[in-house]
């Protein structure tokens, strides 16, 4: 019954996009072989892999990740509540609640998967997510400054949620926590979305200038680094939108994507 689970799940994952036709296949090869509990099983002892390390089996590695993203998440929504406080563009406001309320849910959700685990809650704010904080939580820097900087260390939106997918991918055993990830990647990518979406409607000049370098790169005119020094320079010197213009530049956004959107098909 587990298997065949496990063969839904792989396929339900492949033709929604989440796995590329070699894991795919790679996972299928270790299924059909019996294989499906090698990695970390309590019969082989090797120890189970993931994020570039070795783990003593699943379910450890489970209670480090689920641990450290009930600890990030818990930052997450501290500071998009901060730029909830700070906001000066108003057809975001309501927005940035549901992101803040988004995160808050995701660690009460992981802090009681990692208690059923027998867990304990060990990670907890780090310097790191005490400057992101202070980012969002600015007065100083405008909202569409704040984008432009979210935005600029990853190429894409589905950058920051496909280690969540492929983690997910890697657990056999503990079916409660792979389904709940696959969950929470995809509100991760929701998220991203709607930030690359309104940065793009925020900063046109500096979008443009991204998807120029962008393209420039795939050709290999340019590398991705050059992109994104051009971009974090746009950045610097990226002028505030007002309230008006702000809703104004959205709209349009929103407007020409859903264009695009009814004349070609088709994704959470």
């Amino acid at each position: 019954m587990a298997r065949e689970f496990e063969f839904k799940q792989l396929m339900r994952a492949y033709r929604s996009g989440i796995l590329s036709e070699a894991t795919f296949e790679a996972e299928m090869a270790a299924l059909e072989n019996g294989a499906q509990a090698s990695n970390g099983s309590a019969s082989d002892g090797a120890g189970f892999k993931a994020f570039g390390k070795t783990y003593k089996s699943e379910r450890a590695a489970i209670v480090s990740f689920l641990d450290k993203v009930r600890a990030g998440e818990a930052g997450g929504a501290e500071a998009f509540n901060a730029w909830v406080k700070a906001c000066k563009t108003e057809c975001i406001y309501t927005s940035l609640q549901m992101i803040a309320e988004r995160e808050a849910y995701h660690s009460r959700v992981f802090g009681k998967r990692l208690a059923e685990l027998g867990g304990e809650e060990r990670a907890g704010a780090t310097e790191e997510g005490r400057k992101f904080t202070a980012l969002l939580g600015s007065t100083e820097i405008p909202d569409n400054e704040k984008f432009l900087r979210l935005t600029s260390n990853r190429s894409k939106p589905e950058d920051g949620s496909q280690p969540i997918r492929d983690f997910a991918a890697l657990i056999c055993e503990d079916m409660s926590t792979k389904e709940a990830l696959r969950l929470f990647a995809e509100d991760e990518l929701s998220t991203a979305k709607w930030i690359w979406d309104t940065c793009a409607a925020l900063n046109p000049s500096a979008s443009a200038t991204r998807t120029e370098h962008a393209s420039m790169s795939m050709s290999g005119s340019r590398s991705m680094s050059g992109a994104k020094s051009m971009s974090g320079t746009k950045s610097m010197s990226a002028k505030p939108m007002n309230g008006a213009k702000a809703a104004s530049a959205m709209k349009s956004a929103g407007a020409s994507k859903s264009k695009s959107m009814s004349s070609s098909a088709v994704k959470h």
